[in-house]
């Protein structure tokens, strides 16, 4: 049995040096302000929403331009066939022939070239289109709005993926070091025991007990250590960097001395509703999607209403060059155009409208509730995180003091070695309950900051 013992711890020791890194390999210091600089700056999501901003901005200007009035320069040529020139000429050539002594040819040019050039500049003005140019630029607001909060959210967003996979990390982290700490505490102990039995102070039972628990504690070892390499993966991800290097968050001696109260240092779950309701860009984006829609009914009724628009057209003389010369004239006028029936397809796009703000007002609703539903998710879990942190503390307190004791029993040979095994074990667990209590807390923490903010 012996020798099946000890081929088992060699195969997993071979495993262990697989698995794990090189003893002594350079860790990159690394704290959640870094971790969420960087993220900011490579996230290709983020960066998206940035040049979204931007392009909402000149879609104010467009939309403000649409009322502005509209300058046009047109100069053409047109090449006609010789016989059609010399039929639309045939009456100025009668005309001179006969009245020629009276007029000048220079004020009688011919009514058409062979090449003819002919230039002008119109001015547009829209005066009232049914109020769409007053609708677009309520359109254009309301949708930068939107973009804005939409950013904000992105941001949100990214912060709470920082600070879980960092939150991750410290976990992962902090239970590789109790893993290591407990395999070596193990080796200790079967060392001494070791001479122990060499002594027969001890029977071979006993001593196999603790060459069991050192296989455990390597297999857990090596679990912790693979944790903690796919924490690290997920916190590269998160950041945008893939260089698979291993990371020392310097934040978690921090977390550890933190005494802050998780459940009852928290607000009225009411009370955060109330604040997150007059706050939430997720609750504006909704209530600005409704009022977009809503516009969208203004633009399809203007297809019911008049227009009224204003040109003014400054002309050059047609004639054979580019040259801006000859006869000028200009024209102004006002044009009215009143819709009488369009097969109803005016009435069908107004009816979708109105359908279509229902069911955005529907929407809204019914993400309200979802986004209260998850409130108050986060809500009990941090509550509930934050007792079993209580919990778990105190009971790392009493079976750290348990532990003690056990072993100034076992010292003097008042409790066998299974009895000091058991209280070893409920330590450990203990440890690595409050561990995860600890940042469970903090992610629950960091998850009902994204929906409610600061508190």
């Amino acid at each position: 049995m012996s020798e099946t013992i000890d081929m088992r711890k060699t195969a997993i020791l071979l495993l262990i040096c697989w698995v794990l890194p090189a003893h002594g390999q350079t860790l990159t210091p690394i704290s959640l302000e870094e971790a969420t600089a960087k993220a900011f700056e490579n996230n290709p999501t983020l960066r998206e929403a940035e040049w979204e901003v931007k392009s909402s901005r000149w879609g104010m200007v467009r939309a403000v331009s649409d009322a502005l009035p509209k300058v046009t320069f047109t100069s053409s040529l047109t090449r006609t066939d010789d016989e059609t020139v010399g039929r639309q000429n045939i009456m100025r050539d009668v005309i001179l022939q006969e009245y020629g002594q009276y007029i000048d040819p220079d004020e009688f040019p011919p009514f058409a070239y062979k090449d003819m050039y002919s230039s002008h500049i119109s001015i547009d003005q829209p005066i009232y289109n049914g109020g769409v140019e007053i609708t677009a630029l309520r359109i254009a607001g309301k949708r930068k709005r939107v973009i804005n909060l939409t950013l904000e959210t992105q941001k949100r967003a990214l912060i709470l993926n920082v600070q879980t996979a960092y939150f991750t990390l410290c976990r992962a982290y902090r239970a590789y070091q109790l893993q290591e700490r407990s395999l070596a505490v193990t080796k200790g102990y079967l060392e001494r025991f070791g001479r122990q039995k060499e002594l027969g102070m001890i029977s071979e039972v006993d001593l196999l007990r603790w060459e069991a628990q050192e296989s455990s504690d390597q297999a857990a070892l090596i679990e912790a250590r693979n944790n903690l390499k796919l924490a690290e993966l997920s916190l590269e991800q998160v950041m945008g960097e893939f260089q698979n290097q291993s990371y020392y968050p310097v934040d978690l001696t921090q977390y550890q001395a933190d005494d802050y109260d998780y459940s009852s240092s928290l607000p009225q779950l009411e009370e955060l509703w109330e604040e997150m309701q007059n706050s939430s860009p997720d609750l504006e984006i909704m209530d600005k999607s409704v009022k977009l829609e809503k516009e969208n009914v203004w633009i399809a009724s203007s297809n019911f209403q008049p227009k009224l628009n204003f040109n003014y057209t400054y002309s050059w003389e047609a004639d054979n060059d580019w040259e801006l010369d000859g006869f000028k004239t200009w024209t102004a006028g006002i044009n009215l155009s009143m819709p009488l029936f369009s097969s109803f397809g005016n009435v069908a796009r107004f009816q979708e409208a109105k359908i279509n703000v229902k069911k955005a007002q529907e929407q809204a609703i019914d993400y309200e509730t979802g986004l209260y539903i998850r409130l108050t998710a986060s809500y009990n879990g941090l509550r509930a995180a934050g007792e079993r942190l209580k919990a778990g503390r105190t009971m790392l307190r009493q079976s750290e003091e348990v532990l003690s004791r056990q072993g100034k029993q076992y010292e003097l040979g008042m409790i066998t070695t299974l009895e000091l095994l058991d209280a070893r074990t409920v330590t450990e667990r203990a440890e690595l309950a409050s561990i995860n209590a600890l940042f469970d807390a903090l992610i629950a923490r960091a998850q009902l900051e994204r929906l409610a903010g600061s508190f």
